[in-house]
């Protein structure tokens, strides 16, 4: 049987685009009655804010098994850091608790390393998250494969 790389993982269908690209993948799968392949489809209604966060979580991934020189959590505290702290400084609160924090932790690597317990992205809205992602996808994508967001329904 083919990889099944990201069919593994549940799959939200929203759109047109959404549903051709996952019948094209189906379609390449090899079959045979001894390795058969599982395909549940259900209804399914699911929050924006979840979608995105999943899109997050699988370009860490992507670009963690692409790249191979950080983890998923290393490309996930790097991106808070590069643009989720930006985005959250415009918060006067966010802003004056990072001030205190990284008075403390003058380098690069003991804020990223902060990042780990910091919540960055959680703290965002919708919108914001779309901007960290645009941020992310336009100089990530630059250098790895990342999940296409259309395929998560998300416009970015």
């Amino acid at each position: 049987m083919s990889d099944l790389g990201l069919l593994r993982f549940s799959i939200n269908i929203t759109n047109d685009y959404q549903r051709d690209e996952l019948c094209k993948k189906i379609g390449k799968l090899e079959t045979s009655r001894q390795k058969p392949i599982l395909v549940k489809i259900t209804d399914v209604k699911e929050k924006r804010s979840n979608a995105i966060n999943r899109l997050a979580h699988m370009w860490y991934r992507n670009c963690a098994n692409q790249g191979g020189e950080y983890t998923e959590e290393q490309v996930k505290c790097i991106s808070k850091l590069k643009w989720g702290v930006p985005i959250m400084r415009q918060h006067e609160k966010f802003n004056t608790t990072w001030m205190k924090l990284t008075a403390g932790f003058p380098t690069y690597e003991e804020q990223v390393e902060l990042m780990q317990y910091l919540p960055v992205t959680s703290l965002m809205t919708n919108a914001e998250m779309s901007s960290y992602l645009t941020h992310f996808k336009n100089l990530m994508g630059q250098h790895y494969d990342l999940v296409d967001p259309k395929l998560e329904g998300i416009e970015l």
